[in-house]
């Protein structure tokens, strides 16, 4: 089979992002993925350095980059010129990015995957939807840099602590009523609405509003209070209240932990945060799978601007539990060979597959849209089935390496003699859209 430039499977690389809530140096997940992917970033890791997030995508703040004929281009400039070439030289050319992904998203990546390896608590935070997003770009543009929503799915590759939706009402006012600290930071005529969401909307803008000293000297007081308890007689959630007056003193995020649920996800659970759901990431290492907007409304633990009023006003203030997102199984494989993460959005889906000694390959379907692999951990070859020419510069894949894989492109995953496993995270366009084109 001839070279076939539009189902070239292409090496990216990479950039991460050294925010100061990330691990340290080798300690970071970020990093060893940096120094797997090209031995020249073994030089350059420096263990003093929080080494946060691994983007990879056309995000205009980080781009993946490919070679191309001895040049470095910007993701979106390599597919605009490869499809370039492709439509001068046939007269039926098809999409690198898909016809369905164009109509829907134009040339616009429809999403951006990251690696996240945290080391304190990220802010707490919503994302508006898409109306939102477009009001808070075009009156705010200097904050809000983009006029997309934001929906992103987290999946845990460690033990993965977060705050995440609103606690049952009944558990909140339970607080309210049992920590005084908590109690004092409220107005004393603040009245328990029948409406839930005004009820819970009152008590969140009400914190946020509160004077910082008398948010400051509470959270002191609760810090020494839970101090003065000996270890054994300390719950879990006066573990992460010390945790994160430690990491934030004085911030009025750490009352949230009494607002938000406290979940701790296992290895392979997924949690989907929607537009206006509330919630911080507080440790651990997840793949994450977004939109491609920056667009993030802050309450707390952080020291950035707190948008009190349009945070207030777009929280969805349902309570309870979140519901984790169900990996789909493939019937070829078995759940610890594959799965796939659906959330109920369009941009992407991120699938999951495991080679080992009783599955050593395994056949990729083709997506109608772009996919990103990442190659989480181990040693493997790819066989491109759409281009047999490209297989050349797939045969020594390792931890690290990440790939953009081009729309209508099938290929194959195959161990190396020398890797006992590997663990691959694959983004691509969900399949919804193209189930709702009957294609």
């Amino acid at each position: 089979m001839g070279e076939n430039k539009n189902n070239n499977i292409v090496l990216l690389k990479c950039v991460s992002q050294n925010y100061e809530w990330g691990k340290y140096g080798s300690n970071s997940t970020v990093a060893k993925l940096l120094k797997g992917y090209a031995k020249e970033c073994s030089d350059i890791i420096k263990e003093t350095t929080p080494y946060a997030e691994l983007w990879m995508g056309d995000h205009v703040s980080a781009p993946s980059k490919v070679e191309y004929k001895n040049k470095e281009l910007k993701l979106r400039e390599y597919i605009d010129t490869v499809q370039n070439e492709i439509n001068e030289k046939s007269s039926q050319p098809s999409s690198i990015r898909g016809e369905i992904v164009e109509k829907r998203f134009g040339n616009d990546f429809p999403f951006l995957f990251k690696v996240l390896s945290i080391r304190t608590a990220l802010s707490i935070q919503a994302h508006p939807d898409s109306q939102l997003a477009q009001l808070l770009f075009k009156k705010y543009p200097n904050i809000y840099k983009d006029p997309y929503h934001k929906p992103e799915i987290a999946i845990a590759t460690t033990p993965f602590e977060a705050l995440c939706s609103f606690r049952p009402l009944s558990e909140i006012q339970s607080f309210i009523d049992t920590i005084p600290e908590f109690k004092n930071c409220l107005p004393n005529n603040l009245i328990k609405l029948d409406d839930c969401k005004e009820y819970l909307k009152s008590i969140v803008t009400s914190l946020l509003k509160a004077d910082v000293l008398l948010i400051s000297n509470n959270l002191k007081e609760l810090n020494n209070r839970l101090n003065e308890k000996r270890e054994e007689e300390r719950d879990e959630l006066d573990r992460l209240v010390l945790k994160l007056y430690s990491q934030y003193p004085g911030d009025v995020g750490v009352f949230f932990a009494y607002i938000l649920n406290y979940i701790v996800l296992k290895p392979g659970e997924a949690l989907f945060l929607g537009a206006g759901e509330p919630h911080a990431y507080i440790s651990g290492d997840c793949v994450e799978c977004m939109a491609p907007s920056d667009n993030v409304v802050r309450a707390g633990l952080t020291p950035k601007l707190k948008d009190v009023d349009t945070l207030g006003d777009m929280l969805t203030y349902r309570t309870g539990r979140p519901d984790l997102v169900v990996p789909q199984q493939r019937s070829d494989l078995s759940l610890n060979n594959y799965h796939c993460y659906q959330p109920p959005v369009d941009e992407f889906q991120v699938e999951y597959y495991h080679l080992d000694d009783g599955c050593k390959n395994i056949n990729v379907y083709s997506s109608k849209g772009p996919s990103i692999v990442l190659v989480y951990s181990g040693n493997l070859s790819i066989d491109n089935k759409s281009n047999q020419s490209n297989n050349s510069s797939l045969n020594h894949l390792h931890t690290g390496s990440i790939l953009f894989v081009p729309a209508n492109t099938e290929y194959q995953f195959i161990l190396s003699a020398d890797s006992p496993t590997v663990s691959i995270y694959v983004a691509s366009v969900s399949n919804r859209i193209f189930n709702k084109n009957n294609l």
